[in-house]
């Protein structure tokens, strides 16, 4: 277990160097880690958006962990409580699933294997992953809000956002707030493997707005978003 998701209920990893999991991912994995990143060129337009922007693609799957085996459970709408999403929540919203060979690359199971590492106190615990595949866009004439709810929680016990590429972009720094609504920290996910896992029950999270600096030129955020429920 790490600590600092108990206190002070976060941990943020940026940098030059790789951390283990990024090693892990690029040196035993190499091409089906590239597999999983190229899979975020196949997201759907998010069509629920409130604010009538069009800058956000996703995919949205439901999967089961449990003594280091992954389970992929059936099709269900995503809701969350407008209590916790009180731009997009009171309501089902149905978006398409992951790919079946994304779902069954072992980078995913990688991914959740180390995550639920850092909190997991049994391999015998179950927990219920809601995953989300996100590619938020940037253009001239509009921003790219990869929170478009703001600062806010997800009803979840710990989430993980990994960065999977970004391109031509400023802004999309991560900031992390107590319970007091004080800022605990601030940082930008610049490179692949860069993440933040967070204790729900602790901290808020948010995400400034992303710009393209080439106007010209395509601009987007890709990023893996895990929010685990204990069961």
């Amino acid at each position: 277990m790490n600590t600092q998701l108990q206190y002070p209920g976060y941990l943020l990893i940026t940098g030059s160097q790789p951390h283990p999991l990024q090693q892990q991912l690029e040196q035993r994995m190499g091409q089906a880690y590239r597999r999983f990143c190229q899979s975020w060129n196949g997201l759907v337009r998010d069509p629920y958006l409130r604010d009538g922007g069009n800058y956000r693609y996703r995919r949205y799957s439901v999967l089961h962990w449990q003594n280091n085996q992954l389970t992929i459970l059936p099709y269900e709408p995503h809701y969350q409580s407008s209590h916790y999403n009180r731009v997009h929540g009171g309501f089902n919203r149905h978006f398409r699933p992951w790919l079946s060979t994304t779902l069954h690359n072992p980078a995913l199971t990688q991914i959740i294997r180390w995550t639920t590492q850092q909190f997991l106190k049994s391999p015998n615990e179950l927990w219920r992953i809601q995953a989300h595949q996100f590619r938020i866009v940037a253009r001239a004439e509009q921003k790219g809000k990869p929170t478009p709810e703001g600062v806010h929680k997800d009803g979840a016990d710990y989430i993980l956002i990994m960065l999977m590429n970004r391109a031509n972009i400023r802004g999309g720094v991560s900031q992390i707030y107590d319970n007091h609504m004080q800022l605990l920290a601030n940082g930008t996910l610049t490179k692949q493997g860069d993440l933040v896992i967070v204790n729900d029950h602790l901290v808020y999270h948010g995400v400034t707005e992303i710009e393209p600096i080439d106007v010209s030129l395509p601009a987007w955020r890709d990023v893996l978003v895990l929010t685990f429920h204990k069961q």
